[in-house]
């Protein structure tokens, strides 16, 4: 007789233990946009440089329990019942080419797996470190619609046009090929009536104030004029500087979003505007903290939720907001 009420106490027990954590998983942050429609099925997930530190960084900088922190976001990515689609924006590895150095990642794909979860990634430079044939060749094992001189995905009323950034490992008829590609692709992207916005991503940052690696000319010559002459692309998100930093052309409504706070050793701030555009984020903190960005679909456009882990690593929590409505047809 006490087995049995040992054993019915063990088995409410698991249960309870189930449906606590099955709420928890479930929690989505708080969306302020009340004109939205059904379109849980259109959360998307931009992340970028979920590397762990080196040896060598580790010496010169200040670590932050990185590798912990990437888990952590993971966890929540992963627990999110909303999430139909992932982007990696680069780095996802410290080196991509050595196999060892997937695992958290491998974890978090399998996990993504079950649910039938795409997951989508452009290459940073540590995906070419070591030998960037192997690395590339794990990105594309992992990540099959992955091509070296750009792609296009779609998700729901977005066209995601994803760019390789990494020009010292383009030959020069590669590089031309990609540049021809993308400013076609964009005019096509253009007409298509079933396009409502156009988002381009790179792993190089256009514009950011990182003490550490600034920002990228070349994206800025190459990339950034064709994003501004297209009506329909609206958002620019990139990393490889981590940190948060959203940088906004007021007149033609183009948001530049630097999202590279996926687990790298955090990158302090130059003080001041970068170039020609101004930091949004007004936080003086020296640190912008481990982060990834979340986005959901209305009826009237897109809105971003930037999801940040505190000091203590405690979160993610919504800690910026943005909407960025579509373009009038």
């Amino acid at each position: 007789m006490l087995f049995i009420t040992i054993k019915r106490m063990l088995s409410r027990t698991i249960l309870f233990t189930a449906i606590i954590a099955a709420w928890c998983c479930a929690q989505t942050p708080f969306r302020k946009d009340q004109n939205a429609s059904d379109t849980a099925q259109y959360a998307i997930i931009f992340m970028s440089d979920t590397q762990a530190p080196m040896g060598a960084e580790k010496i010169i900088m200040r670590t932050h329990r990185n590798e912990e922190a990437t888990k952590i976001l993971l966890n929540a990515i992963a627990c999110d019942s909303s999430v139909s689609s992932v982007v990696l924006l680069g780095d996802i590895t410290a080196m991509s080419s050595i196999n060892s150095n997937w695992s958290i990642l491998d974890s978090f794909l399998t996990r993504l797996k079950a649910r039938q979860i795409p997951v989508y990634a452009a290459a940073g430079n540590h995906d070419y470190l070591i030998s960037p044939r192997l690395g590339e060749a794990n990105l594309k094992k992992r990540f099959p619609d992955f091509k070296r001189t750009g792609y296009t995905i779609r998700i729901g009323p977005l066209a995601l046009v994803l760019l390789n950034s990494n020009f010292s490992e383009l030959n020069y008829s590669e590089e031309a090929q990609q540049q021809s590609w993308y400013l076609h692709e964009l005019q096509a992207l253009e007409q298509d009536s079933t396009v409502r916005m156009v988002a381009v991503g790179c792993h190089h940052s256009p514009y950011s104030n990182s003490a550490i690696v600034g920002h990228d000319e070349r994206v800025r010559d190459k990339f950034v004029p064709p994003f501004m002459n297209s009506n329909k692309c609206r958002l620019f998100l990139s990393g490889h500087a981590h940190t948060f930093q959203h940088f906004k052309d007021t007149v033609a409504q183009k948001h530049f979003l630097v999202i590279g706070g996926g687990g790298g050793l955090l990158h302090t701030l130059h003080a001041g505007p970068a170039q020609e555009l101004q930091d949004q984020v007004q936080w003086n903190d020296a640190y912008r903290m481990f982060h990834y960005v979340r986005g959901v679909f209305s009826t009237k456009g897109l809105f971003l939720n930037v999801m940040m882990l505190s000091e203590d690593l405690a979160g993610p929590k919504s800690v910026y907001e943005l909407f960025i409505p579509f373009p009038h047809r």
